[in-house]
């Protein structure tokens, strides 16, 4: 069985980039998470504590996003799954994508950002 939790399309209004406008001003961030969850138990037992709450997740990715700045989005990214992992022993595997829609660039597009999947394993073998 597969299953999987996700939050799609939650704004951040943060401070990451390269340049020092970026920084002090600030932009929004619009981030989707999946993570990889076995909660064969939720399917039957109807409790919260077989599953993982969709707001304490949300809180991980903007407290992360709010507390820190770093000129990379892959740093951010990085960061994210570390903090997802740390704080829900269930979650087996990540994507996270960053979207920057209001990213410095002098051509017009829907989206940029960068995307991370990444399962427990493989983010444990680069500690």
């Amino acid at each position: 069985m597969q299953s999987k939790l996700f939050i799609k399309n939650l704004e951040v209004f943060a401070y990451h980039g390269l340049f020092n406008e970026e920084n002090k001003l600030g932009q929004k961030f619009v981030f989707d998470v999946e993570c990889d969850v076995n909660y064969t138990k939720a399917l039957f037992s109807d409790d919260m504590n077989d599953s993982i709450s969709y707001a304490s997740m949300a809180d991980v990715v903007v407290k992360t996003a709010t507390v820190n700045t770093f000129n990379l989005l892959e740093r951010l990214a990085g960061e994210i799954v570390k903090n997802i992992f740390n704080k829900f022993s269930e979650v087996t595997a990540i994507k996270v994508e960053i979207n920057k829609p209001n990213a410095p660039l002098k051509y017009s597009f829907d989206k940029c950002g960068t995307r991370l999947t990444i399962t427990r394993v493989e983010f444990d073998n680069l500690l």
